[in-house]
């Protein structure tokens, strides 16, 4: 009897969920892709639905056996309009193929095709013709006036699942009143409003699945457990933070995705260090024991590691911006951890503070904001001599710490040593440092050996701060911690608790 795999895949989910900078819909944007991934596709194959059959079912993408094909064809056709009608902004891409001997060459086929639709621009049906009024927010055509708000089809739809509490009560991993949920960020931060979204994503996937896929029960229950590992290590994250009798008024944290083995949230900025680092302590664990741990052996791995970006922003900026640069610095993390485990990249973080309006990549702000390339001699370009304050990432573990590294617990030790009034003359002497580096290398210089002879009962906590690590083993291209950690330092102490 023939069998088909079926394959759909949101497109779009990021443009789609961070389209305003309204909370409430960016939140009602993630349950509904939520939505669509598992309620909605059930309810689409009806009365013939099998659990047995479905093999993922989470963070936009949709895996699932048919035993016949004229109820995968029926899936096809109605699927896409079913998207779109409850879900106007969102497409998606579907792909089939006929599984025969080798699952896993099954799902390699598919994702292919898959990869191929996205390419092909669906219609859209939220456009519209000229001369139409539209939303302020995103440009659309109004459908619907709500508080003196206009609206167009996509925010109504949104608006309607932000009513819902089931992300945060999945997030959170208990019962959420609804007057305890941020439906504006400004409810979040109190009169300090440094945020962050921070991004996380799980490490080793790719070489399970090529171990494993060809085991339709394996691949289906990784799939299945990863879920739940992600899921447990975000309950345990919310957990860790919790103030001890729970919290007054308004949750500080919002979650936006969890699922598969991604994490998106918006957090209160002083929590988003702590958060995120339970979060990665607390996958590794969830994905070493169990049935996890049995697939994972099959794959001569212990557990599965996860990095995360953290970009720290201002409310006024918008989220959309925000999302990109957490997601480019977990990105970052991933790269220089893999470069020092290429079997199973070590979990860790990167993060950074946003201070400019401008957008860009991070690969730019680095540029422009963290390295001073210097180009004085001849000697000088042939080095590429450069001076550089991208330290990170901040590793989990200081078993798997590469030379030259510090630890998130080394960043919290080093940020809690230069709190209080007895190191603010340190605080402002490192920065007047920073301030050199770009200025004039020789006075910087000077002024550290200053700074040290004025402070010599804190030598050792200047020398942390002032500390160089070589890039990729060049003595003349370094990189310092200091500017990490007063960034670091201001936000945790700026942010009203």
């Amino acid at each position: 009897m023939k069998k088909y795999l079926y394959g759909a895949s949101v497109q779009g989910i990021q443009q789609f969920i961070f389209q305003t900078n309204e909370l409430k819909d960016i939140v009602g944007a993630s349950e509904l892709v939520e939505h669509i991934c598992t309620q909605l596709f059930k309810e689409t194959v009806g009365d013939k639905w099998n659990d047995d059959n479905c093999i993922i079912s989470a963070a936009g993408n949709v895996k699932y056996i048919f035993d016949d094909k004229a109820d995968c064809e029926k899936v096809v056709l109605n699927f896409p309009k079913e998207v779109m009608t409850q879900a106007p902004g969102i497409t998606i891409s579907q792909a089939v193929v006929e599984i025969e001997n080798d699952f896993m060459q099954a799902v390699n086929e598919l994702d292919k095709k898959l990869h191929a639709q996205r390419n092909k621009v669906a219609k859209s049906i939220t456009t519209g013709r000229l001369g139409l009024k539209r939303s302020p927010q995103t440009g659309l055509p109004v459908v619907k006036e709500e508080d003196g708000e206009l609206l167009d089809a996509s925010s109504v739809a949104k608006k309607s699942y932000n009513r819902t509490k089931a992300l945060c009560e999945k997030n959170f991993g208990e019962a959420v009143k609804s007057n305890s949920i941020s439906h504006d960020v400004s409810m979040m931060t109190g009169k300090n409003d440094w945020i962050a979204v921070i991004h996380a994503d799980g490490n080793g996937l790719g070489k399970v699945v090529r171990k494993i896929g060809s085991n339709q029960d394996d691949f289906k229950q990784f799939s299945h457990e990863l879920d739940k590992a992600t899921r447990a290590a975000a309950n345990d994250a919310f957990r860790a933070i919790k103030p001890e009798g729970g919290w007054k008024g308004i949750i500080p944290i919002r979650p936006i995705v969890l699922g598969g083995d991604d994490m998106t949230v918006i957090i209160r900025g002083d929590l988003a260090i702590a958060y995120v680092t339970e979060f990665m302590k607390q996958f590794e664990l969830h994905t070493g024991e169990g049935e996890m741990k049995r697939i994972l052996e099959k794959a001569d791995m212990p557990q599965l590691t996860a990095c995360a970006g953290v970009a720290f922003i201002k409310s006024s900026y918008p989220f959309y911006y925000g999302y990109q640069l957490a997601e480019q610095l977990c990105e970052a993390a991933k790269k220089d951890a893999k470069a020092h485990n290429e079997q199973l990249a070590p979990s860790c973080l990167m993060f950074h503070k946003v201070q400019d309006s401008f957008v860009m990549k991070y690969e730019e702000i680095v540029e422009r904001e963290l390295e001073i390339v210097y180009r004085e001699t001849e000697e000088d370009a042939k080095n590429n001599r450069k001076n550089s304050f991208c330290f990170g990432p901040y590793y989990l573990n200081d078993k798997q710490l590469p030379e030259g590294y510090y630890t998130i617990d080394e960043l919290n030790t080093i940020s809690k040593e230069i709190t209080g009034e007895e190191t603010e003359g340190i605080r402002t002497g490192i920065r007047r440092w920073l301030t050199l580096m770009h200025e004039d290398e020789g006075k910087a210089e000077q002024r550290l050996k200053r700074l040290k002879t004025l402070n010599e009962s804190k030598h050792k906590l200047i020398e942390k701060l002032t500390y160089h690590r070589t890039v990729d083993g060049k003595e003349k291209q370094k990189t310092f911690p200091a500017y990490d950690i007063l960034a670091y330092h201001t936000i945790m102490n700026q942010q009203t608790k």
